[in-house]
């Protein structure tokens, strides 16, 4: 971790109160070119179809106009291209591929936020974290399932949860850590972009995080922290008696308890 992020992570970790100003201007073409070494030169391209491997031919001049860009607040998020795959159950999940450029800016900001909320996010939060994943959330949630002493067990998943993030109350989410109003205004232009669907029309939703979106992951882990992780730490366990524990991989997750004390928080933890 460069020596600047290294600070931001120090001081998240020191203080939980702290709001963090001057983030925006971390983005220059020394980390932009580090965030450069994180994007997969294989993804599939966006509307603008230039590949991974095209930016790259120029990457110093493309780093340098985009730093331009952001100095003069002339970014513009570009529309992100609708795609579809096939999901285990027959239907289809959408996918919103970005172009090169705003991946390469999400990567950059994905990495401030990493520094922040590494050192917030709970031990029950495992995916699209550095060295947590599903093996690790599998594996912890067998011995708690083995070893643990629990009444009830609840497996969840949050029914098109990217597709529904509240953008309002995410950003209020993340102003809790982020006093930077520039750095918000940008990851407000992501969640806004409009969408190039597979017909042609151009469609601007009003809720959601586009899955392919290279920002998207840390910002539903945000979301979900405060939504969830949070609540069953400050609420849930309050009102159950023994054992409990959740485990989270993104927006699956596994409340477990040894016993719920009143009927009508039992119903709020289902």
């Amino acid at each position: 971790m460069p020596t600047s992020l290294q600070a931001i992570a120090t001081k998240a970790k020191e203080n939980k109160q702290h709001r963090f100003l001057n983030l925006y201007r971390l983005i220059d073409e020394t980390h932009l070119k580090q965030s450069w070494l994180f994007i997969r030169r294989n993804a599939a391209y966006g509307v603008d179809r230039v590949s991974a491997n095209e930016y790259d031919g120029k990457l110093d001049d493309n780093i340098q106009n985009l730093v331009e860009k952001l100095k003069r607040k002339s970014y513009r998020a570009r529309l992100v291209r609708r795609h579809w795959i096939p999901k285990s159950d027959g239907r289809m999940r959408p996918l919103g591929i970005p172009v090169v450029e705003d991946k390469l800016l999400q990567v950059a900001v994905t990495r401030i936020l990493e520094a922040i909320y590494e050192q917030d996010f709970l031990p029950c939060s495992y995916g699209y974290r550095r060295k947590k994943g599903a093996l690790e959330a599998v594996h912890d949630l067998t011995v708690k399932l083995q070893f643990g002493r629990y009444n009830f067990v609840v497996e969840a998943d949050i029914e098109a949860f990217f597709d529904r993030i509240d953008h309002d109350r995410l950003i209020e989410m993340l102003s809790l850590r982020i006093a930077d109003k520039q750095l918000l205004r940008l990851i407000k232009k992501w969640l806004k972009a409009g969408v190039l669907e597979t017909n042609g029309e151009v469609t601007h939703p009003v809720t959601g995080s586009p899955q392919g979106g290279v920002i998207s992951p840390m910002l539903a882990n945000v979301y979900l922290h405060h939504a969830l992780d949070q609540w069953f730490q400050d609420v849930v366990k309050k009102h159950c008696q023994g054992e409990a524990c959740l485990i989270r991989y993104a927006d699956d997750c596994v409340p477990r308890a040894r016993m719920v004390a009143r009927p009508s928080r039992a119903q709020l933890f289902y």
